[in-house]
C-alpha cells in the first residue's frame, strides 16, 4: 500500500518538508497558531452537532436552544464548548497577532502572511456577531439591533449594508434567518479558505524565528515533524481540557425569548466588541460617526498594512519605539475600554420616561445610534381607549384630555 501510494503521491518530498528544521530558540509562543487551527475545527465540529437541533426562525430558535441545553444528551457540554471555544478563539488570535508583531515576524518576505492573518481576525470576529443573534434571547436581539445600526452609520453604503444584513426594515426572521446562513456556511468556506492560504505562506516562507536568531540558528533548530507537532498536540490537549471543565462547570447563560417591543431593555454585546460598546459613548451627535466607523476603520486599516508603514529593518523589540509605544497603548486602550464596558451603567441617550418607568416606551436611543421605531408597550390590567375626532371637531379646535386613573378604569 505504501508504495502504492508513493508511486502517485509525492509522500517523499511532503515528508521531506515536514522535518525541515525550524530556527532555534522557538518557543510556546509559536504554537498559538496551531492552536487557532485547532479552535476553528472545535467549533466547526461543535457547530455542527448543534445545527441537528436547531431551527433559525424566531417561533422556534430560543426553544431550540432550551432543548439543545436540557434535553440533548451532552447538548448543555457541547454548546458551552462552542459558546466558550469562541471565546477562546478571539483570545487565542489576538494574542498570535501580538507576537506576530513583537517579533517582527510581519516584515518582508511575509507581508501577505500577514495580511491573511488580519483577514482571518476578522472572520473570527464575523463568527463571533453572526453567531451571538442566533440563541433569539434578550442578548441575542438588542445586540444585534446595537451591531446594525453601528454598521448603518457608514457614510455611503451604511444604510444598504444594515438593510441587507436585515434582510428588510427591521430584525426578524430573514435577519435571523441571514446570520444562521453566513454562520453556518459563507464564513466556515471562508475561513478555511484563508486558513489553507496563510498556511501555505507559513511553510512557503518557514518560520520568522526570533529576531535575535543568527542566520545559522534559522536554519539549525528541531524539526517541525515530529518534535513541533508533538508540542502543538500537547498544547491542543491542555487547551480541551480547560475548555472542557469551562463547559462542564460554567453554563452558558440564555436569557428570556427576545422580545422587539421590550425598548426598555439594556443591549450589551459579547466581552470582544465591548470595547466598541464604550467607544460609542464617547462620541454624540455630530460626532458619533468616529466611534462608529472613523476610528474602527483607520485602526483595521493600519493593522492590515502595517508590513508596508513599517518597513525599517530593525526588528529587535526595544529597538523599535515606535511600535512598541503603538502597541501597547492599543493593547492597554482596547483592555481600559473593554473593562469600562462591561462595568458600565446603562446607556444615558435611553428615554428618560423609560428610565423611570413612568410613561411608555418610545423612541429609545442606543448608544448614539439612529432612533429605533417607536414601539407602545401597554402594562398589565390597563385599559386602552383610542379616541380618534371628527374632521367638524377638528375644525373647531375641540381638544380633549383624557387623564384616567387605574382605580377609575376599573
Amino acid at each position: 500500500m505504501r508504495q502504492f501510494l508513493n508511486e502517485r503521491l509525492p509522500l517523499t518530498e511532503f515528508s521531506e518538508h515536514l522535518r525541515k528544521p525550524l530556527p532555534k530558540h522557538i518557543n510556546l509562543l509559536f504554537s498559538l497558531g496551531s492552536l487557532a487551527m485547532f479552535l476553528l475545527i472545535l467549533q466547526a465540529v461543535t457547530g455542527a452537532f448543534l445545527a441537528f437541533y436547531y431551527s433559525p426562525s424566531p417561533e422556534h430558535a430560543h426553544n431550540a436552544v432550551t432543548y439543545i441545553s436540557t434535553e440533548v444528551p451532552f447538548g448543555a457540554f457541547v454548546r458551552g464548548l462552542h459558546h466558550w471555544g469562541a471565546s477562546a478563539m478571539v483570545i487565542i488570535v489576538v494574542l498570535h497577532l501580538l507576537r506576530v508583531v513583537l517579533y517582527s515576524s510581519y516584515k518582508a518576505p511575509r507581508e501577505l502572511t500577514w495580511i491573511f492573518g488580519v483577514l482571518l481576525l476578522l472572520v473570527v470576529l464575523g463568527f463571533g456577531f453572526t453567531g451571538y443573534l442566533l440563541p433569539w434571547d434578550e442578548k441575542a436581539y438588542w445586540a444585534t439591533v446595537v451591531g446594525v445600526e453601528i454598521a448603518s452609520t457608514a457614510p455611503g453604503l451604511g444604510d444598504f449594508v444594515a438593510k441587507v444584513m436585515r434582510g428588510g426594515t427591521e430584525i426578524g426572521a430573514v435577519t435571523l434567518s441571514r446570520f444562521y446562513a453566513l454562520h453556518t456556511i459563507w464564513l466556515p468556506w471562508l475561513a478555511f479558505g484563508l486558513v489553507g492560504v496563510h498556511l501555505f505562506f507559513v511553510r512557503y516562507y518557514g518560520s520568522s524565528g526570533k529576531p535575535e536568531n543568527t542566520p545559522e540558528e534559522m536554519k539549525t533548530g528541531k524539526p517541525f515533524y515530529p518534535d513541533q507537532v508533538f508540542e502543538d498536540v500537547v498544547g491542543m490537549l491542555v487547551l480541551f481540557v480547560i475548555l472542557a471543565t469551562v463547559a462542564l462547570f460554567v453554563p452558558v447563560p440564555l436569557e428570556d425569548v427576545a422580545d422587539p417591543t421590550n425598548a426598555d431593555y439594556d443591549p450589551r454585546p459579547e466581552w470582544y466588541f465591548l470595547f466598541l460598546f464604550q467607544l460609542l459613548k464617547y462620541f454624540q451627535g455630530p460626532f458619533e460617526i468616529l466611534g462608529t466607523f472613523v476610528i474602527p476603520t483607520v485602526g483595521m486599516l493600519l493593522l492590515l498594512f502595517l508590513p508596508f508603514l513599517d518597513r525599517s529593518e530593525r526588528t529587535v523589540l526595544w529597538k523599535r519605539p515606535i511600535a512598541l509605544t503603538v502597541t501597547s497603548v492599543s493593547v492597554v486602550g482596547i483592555t481600559l475600554l473593554t473593562l469600562l464596558g462591561a462595568s458600565s451603567k446603562k446607556l444615558e441617550t435611553t428615554d428618560t420616561a423609560v428610565q423611570e418607568g413612568t410613561q411608555p416606551a418610545q423612541n429609545v436611543q442606543i448608544g448614539g445610534t439612529p432612533e429605533a421605531p417607536k414601539v407602545e408597550t401597554v402594562e398589565a390590567n390597563e385599559a386602552v381607549f383610542d379616541f380618534q375626532l371628527t374632521e367638524e371637531e377638528l375644525e373647531d379646535g375641540a381638544v380633549f384630555d383624557f387623564q384616567l386613573t387605574v382605580e377609575e378604569l376599573q
